[in-house]
């Protein structure tokens, strides 16, 4: 069981592109946040992550614009990730062989999107990448959540999504092809404290489950009468739409209620976590 307290929840869904490089529907503080230096070597999951990470406010109002070195913990929760920027990398090597420029080695990697908001938010904590599937958002969060429990961080903050390169796509279509990919991220910050509690499980079915699935749903005290509400369940395949749900509902607790948030895997695999919000006795809920 891990304690903490939630601080704001936001999501980035950059819209589709418009036949060139640039996207519709970006926020409109986009290139003022992330800015333009470099960027002909990131691709879009990662400026995605960059734009979330800079242009977030923690729950004392600040930027996080690098400014101080912290012992932040960041944690990404990604199925494809830099795929665009792995794909570029690898058409680049077809075409040039030997003459191949090493710059493009340190931005095409499977965490590079990792480690570009952890050199611009001046974080020194933990610095990880994790794709598990389906169950990726409640792994990612488990990760989050023990950089504080083992208080090598007071902030772990947490992105889980994914922007989806054609390459992406078309390896999803492989054994999902009616699960719309739409591209989005939400990116959270996880602070040690006392006013939430969060308990997972994980394990595997005997046999295949319809899925892949998330559900989330809320939940009356353990020891109340009243019923569960009805689970809402998010059949895409971006894991962070349900992330953004979840994370809204525990937010919205009331003491002692609980949000779960459950993911199935095809294959059978299942991880569930279950955030309590304690008695408004127990501590100050205006820091939760």
């Amino acid at each position: 069981m891990f304690e903490f307290s939630l601080g704001p929840v936001t999501l980035c869904a950059p819209g589709p592109t418009n036949g060139t490089d640039d996207r519709e529907g970006l926020p409109p503080d986009w290139h003022e946040v992330i800015g333009t230096a470099g960027d002909q070597f990131r691709d879009e999951f990662t400026r995605t992550c960059l734009y979330l990470v800079l242009g977030a406010a923690d729950a004392s109002g600040a930027r996080a614009d690098g400014a101080t070195r912290t012992d932040d913990t960041v944690v990404i929760g990604t199925e494809y990730g830099n795929t665009a920027a792995l794909a570029r990398l690898q058409r680049h090597a077809a075409e040039k062989g030997k003459l191949l420029s090493a710059q493009y080695f340190p931005n095409a990697t499977s965490s590079s999107a990792s480690a570009f908001a952890n050199l611009r938010v001046g974080a020194t904590g933990r610095n990880m990448t994790i794709n598990a599937g389906v169950l990726t958002p409640v792994v990612a969060l488990w990760q989050a959540l023990s950089a504080l429990g083992s208080e090598r961080s007071d902030v772990s903050r947490l992105l889980v999504g994914d922007v989806y390169a054609p390459e992406a796509v078309a390896d999803a279509r492989l054994d999902t092809p009616d699960v719309p990919c739409r591209d989005g991220v939400a990116h959270a910050y996880l602070h040690r404290g006392t006013g939430l509690t969060a308990e997972f499980a994980f394990g595997a079915a005997d046999g295949p489950h319809p899925g892949p699935t998330r559900t989330v749903r809320r939940a009356a005290a353990r020891d109340a009468d009243a019923g569960e509400a009805a689970p809402v369940a998010f059949a895409e395949r971006n894991s962070a739409f349900a992330t953004r749900a979840f994370l809204d509902l525990v937010h919205a607790l009331e003491p002692a209620e609980r949000a779960v948030l459950e993911c199935h895997g095809p294959d059978g695999r299942h991880a569930t976590v279950t955030v309590t919000r304690q008695q408004a006795n127990s501590t100050d809920r205006g820091s939760w």
